[in-house]
């Protein structure tokens, strides 16, 4: 089952919303304050809680993409860590008109593997119960590049994840999951679960476009870096995806133009 939370625009200006899916333990709470900022931009967000979704990664596209035609407008998603691989899967060309995927986590990395594999999830993962989130060395893998304030913000929207959505990311998930739409990657040049040559890799393997964001990790939705994530992702769509995405067109194109010349 998923649950979402919706954050309404303040004076919606665009014809599409956002569809914000959180990686792996996350629930709504990790895109909570991201969403805010985006509200003030003028955009609706859904944040997802993939958690209640029984099985792995074909249950979850089968959720989102559920979810994508119950809102019955056109729609970006925009994904962070683990929640990569079901956006691009869900995304088609018909309800989908862009992918955003924010420090993704690439199933069966090695990366992804010492996320998800060790002493504290080996036993609930031989039987089949919700994993807890990271802690130890794999809290700071996740969470490393962030103040002790920012971390106990991105801990409070952490809870345990079924079994089998963390066995795929660490195992893999098939091979061609490029989206078919225009496709943006936002990466930590401090990720060590996405060292930046393995961005730009992936990047390139997607045909997307790439940012990196110098002071980001794999969790940049809070802390120094998250105004950066809003800024990077807003800029995109409107400039990438343009015209399509407009409600009002006069309007947005003028604040198109004016933050095409922000420094």
């Amino acid at each position: 089952m998923v649950l979402a939370e919706i954050q309404r625009a303040e004076g919606g200006r665009y014809a599409a919303c956002l569809v914000l899916l959180p990686g792996l333990w996350a629930g709504p709470g990790a895109w909570r304050g991201c969403a805010g900022f985006l509200a003030h931009r003028g955009w609706e967000s859904h944040l997802l809680d993939l958690r209640g979704v029984p099985g792995g990664h074909e249950a979850r596209v089968a959720a989102v993409r559920g979810y994508m035609a119950e809102v019955g407008a056109p729609t970006v998603l925009v994904a962070h860590g683990g929640g990569a691989a079901a956006a691009l899967a869900a995304a088609r060309p018909e309800s989908a008109r862009g992918v955003v995927l924010v420090s993704p986590l690439v199933p069966g990395s090695r990366g992804a593997r010492e996320l998800t594999l060790g002493l504290r999830s080996a036993v609930p993962l031989l039987l089949g119960r919700p994993v807890s989130p990271p802690s130890g060395y794999q809290e700071e893998l996740l969470l490393g590049a962030l103040p002790e304030s920012a971390r106990r913000q991105a801990r409070a929207t952490l809870g345990p994840e079924p079994a089998a959505a963390v066995w795929e990311a660490a195992r893999g998930v098939p091979d061609g999951l490029a989206a078919g739409v225009p496709t943006l990657v936002v990466s930590g040049a401090r990720d060590p679960l996405l060292p930046p040559t393995d961005a730009a890799a992936l990047a390139g393997r997607l045909a997307a476009e790439h940012v990196v964001l110098p002071d980001a990790g794999a969790w940049p939705l809070t802390g120094p870096a998250w105004q950066d994530v809003v800024g990077a992702l807003h800029r995109w769509i409107v400039q990438r995806l343009g015209a399509p995405l407009l409600e009002l067109y006069p309007e947005a194109m003028a604040a198109r133009e004016e933050e095409e010349g922000e420094p």
